[in-house]
Formats: structure tokens, sequence, C-alpha cells
């Protein structure tokens, strides 16, 4: 569900400490239609509201910005954020609503509470934005929080441009291609500058990255989502989506290979034990699939990566909560019975209690 007509705006602008999410809100703010009401809900470690005070100082007509201290959103915090964003919903009904959490809180709680209210049809979350700085690529992969960030956004931007070198490009943008699900849009910015474009991407006004994408680095370290949706094999096909129950289905064919994408919404759960046992048991479906992409929630609160390249199963846990998403690569001339992967999903999934 994207949300009723109604439903207020939403952005979420994620990362860690001193990547330059406060500037990339005033600059947001700074940009913003001068009619429109827009809110922010700013949480700080403490309650000196300095990046209060900085972001309020760039807006343009009505605004307000609400300080909710406590170092992170969905524990310390969590009373008052829900209690603000209630108040939001119910009463003042802003034309957006923008987050920033801590930089040293997970961005998972806080997106999950926002796609409940986004459920009831109150809210429609249209952008997460994760924004990383040159200095801290290196720590992806060893802290969770900040890996959190690449794993949770949809759009990925890397702040402080002017200060990354060639070795940092070519970090992000391995980021970018070898994230999943892919983004919508990824781009290096300086001093929170963002262009018009991908300000409708923010907005909603963009499509995933192509099926298939080859990895490709883009020609231009500022480049973001329409680079690299060309960037993409000019043999990609992928047919409309059908759907399937409470899911949907689209096949697509990558250079000679036969693939296929579910997607099914986060009420969803699947079982991991019958999931994982489906997918390492030695079978004809198993056999037909050179790769394996997933992001499947397995709890209430727990959501996996899985791939699957060849015979190896890889596994970790994900801070993705938008849906769960589906991808297989066929082996090259290899057919995939796309009915006998359909009974499979629907074997190994599990109630929520």
């Amino acid at each position: 569900m994207t949300g009723s007509p109604s439903a207020i705006p939403v952005w979420v602008v994620t990362g860690p400490l001193g990547c330059g999410k406060t500037t990339l809100l005033a600059r947001l703010l700074a940009g913003k239609p001068a009619a429109e009401n827009w809110v922010v809900l700013l949480n700080e470690f403490t309650d000196a509201g300095i990046d209060t005070l900085t972001v309020a100082a760039a807006a343009r007509g009505a605004f307000d910005v609400r300080l909710v201290p406590g170092g992170c959103l969905c524990c310390a915090g969590e009373a008052d954020f829900r209690r603000n964003l209630q108040q939001l919903v119910d009463e003042l009904r802003p034309d957006r609503i923008l987050v920033e959490p801590s930089g040293i809180g997970h961005p998972g709680g806080i997106v999950d509470e926002l796609l409940a209210h986004q459920a009831a049809g109150s809210l429609k979350l249209e952008a997460v934005i994760g924004l990383l700085g040159p200095h801290d690529l290196a720590r992806v992969t060893d802290e969770e929080t900040v890996r959190a960030v690449v794993e949770i956004a949809d759009v990925l931007l890397m702040s402080k441009a002017d200060l990354a070198d060639a070795g940092h490009q070519q970090q992000f943008w391995q980021l970018v291609t070898g994230s999943f699900p892919p983004k919508r849009a990824a781009a290096c910015i300086e001093r929170g500058e963002i262009d018009d474009e991908l300000r409708q991407i923010l907005a909603g006004g963009a499509v995933e990255l192509p099926i298939g994408y080859d990895g490709r680095i883009p020609s231009r370290p500022t480049a973001h989502a329409d680079q690299l949706r060309h960037a993409a094999h000019h043999h990609d096909i992928a047919t409309d989506g059908v759907m399937v129950g409470d899911g949907e289905r689209r096949v697509f064919s990558v250079l000679g290979r036969a693939g296929v994408r579910w997607s099914f919404p986060r009420s969803v759960s699947f079982a991991e034990s019958r999931l994982m046992a489906a997918l390492l048991a030695e079978h004809a479906l198993s056999k037909s699939i050179e790769r394996l992409k997933a992001v499947l929630r397995v709890g209430e609160d727990d959501w996996l990566l899985l791939q699957r390249v060849g015979d190896q199963l890889h596994m970790q846990p994900t801070a993705w909560r938008r849906d769960n998403r589906i991808e297989l690569q066929g082996r090259e001339g290899a057919e995939l019975d796309v009915e006998a992967w359909e009974n499979l999903w629907s074997r190994c999934r599990a109630v929520l209690r």
C-alpha cells in the first residue's frame, strides 16, 4: 500500500555522525515551495538543539523543526517520536514531514513505525535517503549502523564529494551497484546540494534500476538515476508485472538467461528453517538457477538478505524493511519452472504472531 491521496509524504535522512545530514536537511528546506508547510523531526543526542537552529535558519515559508532528544528515536526517544508523529497526523497535517534519526541510532525501527502509519493510510514514506561521507565507506563492512544506512536506503548519496578521491568514488559506486534491492537513485553531492531531477526522484518520480544491471560505473561521479538506468545492458527485457496472490511476478531475460522476480508485501513472513532447507536441497529447481538474491522477512523484526551463487548460499541480517523481494537468474539456456518456484515460496511462508 502506497498511501491514500491525503497521506502526508515523508522523507527520512539517515547516516552516521558527521556525514552531513543536517546540511542536507537545511538545503532541502531552503528549496521547498514557500507555500508548503514542512515539519522536521530532528533527533539529537542531547536537548541542546544546535542542529535544530541550523536547519531552522535555512527554511523559507511555513515550517516547524521539532527536537526529539535521546540519541535514538526507536528506543530512548521512542515515546516523544510517536507523540510528535501522532500529533502531526491527527492535528497539524503538514505538507511534508522530514525525519532525521541520530547518527548513533539504527534506522530500522523508524522505518517500521512510518510504514505502520503508511499501512493505515495516514503517511506515505516516499524515500529513505542514506548519506555516507568518504570516511564512512571503509566502515560499511564492520559497523552495523553504517551498513544499515546502505541497506535501508532507497536513495544513496555520498556527501562531501569534494573531499573524496578516486578510491572513494570507486568504493561508493561499488556499494551502489552491489546493493539489493537496487537503489532508486545514487549521487555524489557537495555541501548538501541536490538538483531538481533528484528532488523529483525523492518525491516518487523514479523507477528502479533495471533487472540485470551489469554494474558498470557511470562516467561522471555526480551521475545518479538517469545515468545508472542507461548503463544497463540494452538486451535486458522484462515483462509487465502479474499479480500472484498477494504478490507480484515479473519475468525477464538477460543475455540469454531467463529470470524471475517476485515481490510480496512486508506483512508476509517466511519460515527461515523451511526456506533454508528448500534452497539447500539438491533438486532440479536449485540446479536450474545460476543466481538468487532475496530480502525476506523471517520474524516480527527480523529480515534476511539471501544470496546464492552456484551451490553456495549466504545469508545475513539486513535493515531493509519495505517489502519481500526475490530474484532468480537461470543458467544459460535453462528453463525456469516458475510455477514450481511459486509453490516453494508458498510452502515456506509463515504466520506472524
